[in-house]
């Protein structure tokens, strides 16, 4: 769950293509900053010293990733995520991702904007059981060219 917790506001936007979400294989490069982050066992300061360093990820989008789009997500997932809702039209992006682990679940609600080249999208996600938590992040994305 902490690996999944942690790529979480990643989840939707790398692979995030469909015939509705067009964006273009190739080389995309996303920027996770951390807006809040809330847990009653997160040791004092670990929630500020993560806010304060975002985190740059660079990945290789091929085609046949973009053809299966928010699904590369879930089959990742082992069968633990599913979406219960994710539509994207008109430029806008909105999904709602759930996760159900041995130790709780975590709900990651996404919203932004997208062209073929571009991704700006707002995150929340709140864990229960024992990882309880809770975190807004803002990730803005780009494809940098060919992989």
């Amino acid at each position: 769950m902490n690996r999944l917790l942690a790529a979480a506001p990643l989840l939707l936007v790398l692979p995030a293509a469909t015939s509705s979400l067009p964006i273009q294989p190739g080389k995309w490069q996303s920027i996770v900053t951390i807006t809040d982050m809330q847990s009653p066992r997160m040791p004092r300061g670990v929630g500020a010293a993560m806010r304060a360093h975002p985190t740059t990820v660079t990945a290789c989008v091929t085609a046949v990733q973009a053809a299966n789009g928010p699904r590369a997500v879930l089959q990742g997932s082992n069968g633990k995520c599913r979406y219960t809702s994710f539509n994207a039209t008109g430029g806008r992006l909105s999904s709602v991702m759930v996760c159900a682990f041995a130790s709780g679940t975590m709900t990651v609600t996404s919203n932004g904007g997208y062209t073929a080249t571009t991704m700006d999208v707002s995150g929340s996600s709140v864990s229960t059981g024992r990882m309880q938590m809770t975190s807004k992040t803002h990730t803005s994305a780009r494809r940098l060219g060919g992989c």
